[in-house]
């Protein structure tokens, strides 16, 4: 039977109290980096702060986002008209809201100040190979914005037009409507906060979704 050395079974014992000391050392390092780190870029982003804003010139005139096209699509139709008289050539119908605003209408249900809507009208298309049947959004021929800002504009909502080939060009910035061209119809029909969401399923889901919580 063989009997170890107590010289060796010390110099064992020495090792692993220096490993436990050295991973305690390592894990107080951790512990304290991790509170003095600062918060993840990714979930500031998210925060109320982070809402994203309309921009105006010093004309008063908004400026067309460049991104509007990357925005949430919360509606879509074909042919869809407001007024009694309207009519004519049809078009698809497409409205986007701005991401941050509709983060903050999922958690509240709530059009906070600064929502923007971007409607986007474009032609129907078809007979397209290889389609045999159906249509589809073609070329865009307008683009509206609808604007919450209080600060702005009196009745709280502003509407605005940046034309495209059936309004005589594009432009990248425009003056808000008359009030009786679009605000007068939104507030008298639309069912939340002068926005149609009677035709906006997606934000309908997230109302349902939060009151049943």
């Amino acid at each position: 039977m063989r009997t170890s050395n107590p010289s060796t079974r010390r110099g064992r014992v020495a090792l692993a109290i220096a490993a436990c000391g050295c991973l305690l050392a390592i894990g107080h390092q951790f512990a304290a980096a991790q509170q003095t780190a600062p918060e993840s870029p990714f979930r500031e982003a998210t925060g109320e702060q982070a809402a994203r804003h309309p921009q105006y010139e010093a004309s008063g005139q908004l400026r067309l986002p460049d991104d509007y096209r990357r925005w949430i699509l919360i509606g879509s139709s074909t042919g869809l008209t407001y007024g009694p008289g309207a009519g004519g050539h049809q078009m698809f119908g497409t409205t986007l809201m701005e991401p941050t605003a509709y983060d903050h209408y999922v958690r509240t249900g709530t059009f906070r100040e600064g929502t923007m809507l971007a409607l986007v009208m474009q032609g129907i298309g078809s007979g397209v190979m290889p389609a045999r049947n159906g249509q589809f959004a073609s070329d865009i021929h307008l683009v509206e914005m609808a604007v919450k800002d209080s600060k702005r504009t009196a009745e709280g909502w502003a509407y605005y037009g940046f034309g495209g080939p059936m309004g005589g060009g594009y432009r990248t910035t425009a003056a808000p409507q008359a009030k009786q061209a679009c605000y007068a119809c939104h507030v008298e029909h639309a069912k939340t906060d002068n926005v149609f969401t009677q035709f906006y399923g997606l934000l309908n889901e997230a109302r349902s979704a939060r009151d049943s919580k």
